[in-house]
């Protein structure tokens, strides 16, 4: 091809053919089957590594779905998500590419660039959607709280933690009882689009990125009460002594009376019990639990 492209780190496949026809002005089918008659003898990576001209190491590192071809040169995934997301725009300027690249999601958490401080992935239809989260850099550091997670307790109870506590924080931000830190960060951001200049969905990309790191601090309180929960802690006195860090860490906007008091007592105990329950099946110890603080 006359003119190559350099594959992105963790780029999707099907990214990386778009990029390469779109700087040589051909068809993107022409570098799937470049003869319509003849059958290529090349599997995906050599034609590849032929049509762009990037050695194959390259190749296989950068393109998970190539790496099946080469498992000498990068050990292929164990499992490859069928998730993907816009790549930090900046992370692409300064890898020296343009436009848009696509890259497998390696979790569903995995939401800013920490190097850059932009938040990518949820609510993001477009690349130009990404937000600068310089004004609020409480977001940036929520995400390296949960990297740490990660590292510590495994990308299995991390994940399953924040899927659990995700759902629970937005039922309490749905009956308004936790809005008021979130709406803090959310006036600090600023935008220069018009059209956005309208109240904003509980989903839309603002709302989520500004209550981020009260998410990622309410992660934090779990993991840490349902590794005490699985060793020197009983069922009985687990409940108080879950609503009394819940209150130390988390002010809530007011006192919930009637049903939401009771349903948000019992639904938090229940909440922990469950990763207690995660974690003795993970065998994981309260000499890895964090803790939590106000910091984020």
């Amino acid at each position: 091809m006359p003119h190559t492209v350099t594959p992105f780190p963790n780029e999707t496949l099907e990214s990386y053919t778009h990029r390469l026809a779109a700087v040589n002005r051909i068809p993107e089918r022409h570098l799937r089957t470049p003869s319509r008659w003849l059958r290529c003898p090349l599997n995906e990576l050599d034609l590849l590594a032929l049509l762009s001209g990037q050695p194959r190491t390259s190749l296989a590192w950068a393109i998970p779905e190539l790496r099946r071809y080469a498992p000498g040169i990068a050990p292929p995934l164990k499992s490859l998500g069928v998730m993907t997301r816009f790549a930090c725009r900046r992370c692409v300027w300064q890898a020296g590419g343009t436009g848009s690249v696509h890259v497998h999601v390696r979790s569903r958490y995995d939401l800013v660039c920490v190097r850059h401080g932009i938040w990518h992935s949820e609510g993001v239809a477009f690349v130009e959607q990404q937000i600068d989260l310089a004004p609020i850099p409480q977001v940036t550091r929520a995400q390296v709280l949960i990297n740490r997670l990660e590292q510590r307790h495994g990308e299995r109870f991390i994940a399953e933690c924040y899927r659990v506590c995700e759902r629970h924080w937005s039922e309490l931000d749905r009956r308004g009882l936790v809005r008021n830190d979130a709406t803090a960060l959310l006036d600090r951001l600023h935008t220069t689009n018009p059209r956005e200049h309208k109240p904003f969905g509980p989903h839309h990309r603002f709302r989520l990125a500004s209550r981020f790191p009260q998410l990622a601090r309410f992660i934090a309180l779990v993991v840490a009460l349902s590794l005490k929960l699985t060793t020197n802690m009983s069922r009985e006195e687990a409940g108080p002594r879950i609503l009394a860090e819940f209150e130390r860490l988390f002010t809530l906007d007011y006192r919930p009376r009637s049903i939401t008091g009771p349903w948000m007592r019992t639904a938090l105990v229940h909440l922990v019990v469950r990763m207690a329950h995660e974690a003795q099946v993970l065998r994981l110890s309260e000499t890895e639990a964090p803790t939590p603080s106000h910091s984020i």
